[in-house]
């Protein structure tokens, strides 16, 4: 974070010098993290009385959620290494860093802190796409910022009723710190950000931020709530609404979203179970999720790059839609076989195929929800939308795909795709590389008969769905209008609001035209600014 905004004011060769040094320090913390040292505790203000001492501990759930964090900061800055603009990189490494100080968080203002520096990095990642996203962002940031209130009001009344910001299972306010929680981990109906954020960032800050906002809500719901068996049917319902929303997508990036939605879902239900080898299977499957999400976003990026396009009808009916007809058009899979082979990798992890990783902790989530009924059902259901939705995915997306022109991806890229396929690979072989890091040491039998046909006999499904709806699937299927709540809720709020929305919209649009045209020196300035107004603000109201 200290470090990061130099790279506003160095020139390309020096930046793309800086960047790969702090990618370096990245992979080293990996290493780090792997080698089980122990981290213990920090608190950078001491002094007794002090309201915010930035306290940071290393509890059990945060290792593994740290490793993955540095892992994906590590690829998925190589990703866009020459490519990525300086604000996204600087963005990117502040956002990263705000999901570590979130896991090492060890009280509620320093999580609060850091929870809300994320909420302003991942939005800026949005805004930096160009005005033609300013609407989604504005979106997306309101809407985190509502969450963050839930949050602060649950804070609030937890020190009035403790007289401690000490991080702990609420005693007080536990319906805000649902709420809070809920908007970052994307319960629904609050998933409704996701489709507004993942897609309409650039190819380059959709894998990063994938791999951040929705999994540290997990997090917060594994420290801070109590174990309840409601969250694992909210999970199952998660799964559900969100594998059933990816079927109908027809662009690449958004049936990648709503299964962020989905995965988030099997995480949930594991947290929320509370059981040892649930919430194992359940942060397991976090770290899993943000290598082959991560992946599968940058493949998906690099299509888009590559083609000019990541609508799935308009890939294999592209002459159709070209005028140079004398051109032929090239297979899409053999321009970027390398990509498309870690597209294939990346679908079967996350389909749950074994000897890949998403096999594994799905396999412990599955064994830690038997015997739960109806929530049990719903995700593995949702394990075969899965598995017909990436078959979708990989079918029209690359090996039917074709475009007339088909830039290669650079280097780094594809360095990064075939390093995070590897991964996947990789701890879906040894998975016990990670068992020694996960809260509670599970380890099972994972490649057991029974558990190798089960998760076979899933895929294979959803295989047989893909092959008979495979000609309605290609072309994308439109979200029901009354399961929409975007459609019921934020559209007429926007189109018909009151008269005071109607009043500031200009305001807000300017604010837009200063964000886009905002200079170095001013965005250094502002976030300094912000991060002491945070601090005198809280010291202030907590030192009462």
């Amino acid at each position: 974070m200290v470090i990061s905004p130099a790279l506003l004011f160095l020139s390309k060769k020096w930046r793309y010098i800086l960047v790969s040094f702090l990618i370096l320090v990245m992979a080293y913390l990996v290493v780090y993290n792997l080698a089980g040292i122990e981290l213990g505790r920090l608190t950078l203000f001491p002094a007794e009385g002090t309201v915010i001492p930035f306290d940071f501990w290393e509890h059990e759930y945060s290792r593994i959620l740290v490793l993955g964090f540095t892992l994906i900061g590590f690829l998925g800055i190589l990703y866009g290494l020459t490519e990525a603009k300086p604000n996204e990189q600087v963005a990117s490494f502040w956002a990263i860093s705000s999901a570590i100080g979130i896991a090492f968080a060890n009280d509620f203002i320093t999580l609060f802190i850091f929870w809300e520096l994320l909420t302003i990095t991942t939005a800026s990642l949005i805004f930096f796409n160009g005005k033609q996203v300013f609407q989604m962002a504005y979106r997306f940031l309101f809407f985190h910022l509502i969450g963050g209130l839930m949050l602060f009001v649950g804070i609030c009344q937890q020190f009035a009723a403790t007289g401690s910001i000490s991080l702990a299972t609420p005693e007080a306010g536990l319906a805000f710190f649902i709420l809070g929680i809920g908007f970052k981990a994307a319960f629904i109906p609050f998933h409704i950000w996701v489709a507004w954020g993942y897609p309409n960032a650039s190819l380059f800050s959709s894998a990063i931020m994938a791999a951040l906002t929705t999994k540290i809500g997990v997090y917060a719901l594994a420290r801070i709530l109590p174990s309840d068996e409601l969250f694992v049917y909210m999970g199952g319902i998660m799964a559900l609404v969100g594998v059933s929303c990816a079927l109908m997508q027809k662009n690449m990036r958004r049936l990648l979203t709503y299964h962020v939605v989905s995965q988030v879902g099997y995480m949930v239900a594991g947290v929320g179970l509370g059981a040892t080898l649930a919430v194992d299977g359940g942060l397991f499957h976090l770290f899993n999720n943000m290598l082959y999400k991560s992946l599968l976003f940058m493949t998906a990026g690099a299509v888009l790059l590559s083609t000019g396009t990541e609508n799935l009808h308009d890939l294999t009916h592209h002459e159709e839609n070209n005028d140079d007809h004398s051109a032929p058009a090239k297979p899409v899979w053999k321009a970027m076989p390398l990509v498309t082979l870690g597209a294939i990798i990346g679908a079967l992890a996350i389909a749950g195929v074994p000897l890949f990783n998403g096999y594994v902790s799905k396999y412990m989530l599955k064994e830690a929800m038997y015997g739960m009924g109806p929530a049990e059902w719903m995700l593995l259901v949702a394990s075969i939308g899965t598995a017909a939705s990436f078959c979708k995915f990989v079918y029209f997306g690359f090996l039917k795909a074709r475009a007339i022109s088909i830039k290669p991806p650079g280097f780094t890229m594809q360095a990064s795709i075939l390093l995070f396929a590897f991964f996947c690979i990789l701890l879906g072989v040894r998975p016990d590389f990670i068992w020694e890091i996960l809260p509670y040491a599970s380890s099972l039998d994972v490649y057991s008969m029974s558990g190798i046909w089960s998760a076979m006999q899933l895929f294979l499904s959803g295989v047989l769905l893909f092959v008979i709806l495979a000609k309605p699937l290609q072309k994308g299927l439109p979200i029901p209008p009354w399961v929409s709540v975007e459609y019921l809720v934020i559209n007429p709020f926007e189109k018909e609001g009151s008269k005071a929305i109607r009043t500031l919209r200009p305001y807000f649009n300017r604010l837009g035209e200063g964000i886009k045209n905002i200079t170095t020196d001013q965005l250094v300035l502002g976030v300094v600014l912000i991060i002491l107004m945070i601090i005198f603000f809280y010291y202030g109201r907590l030192g009462i």
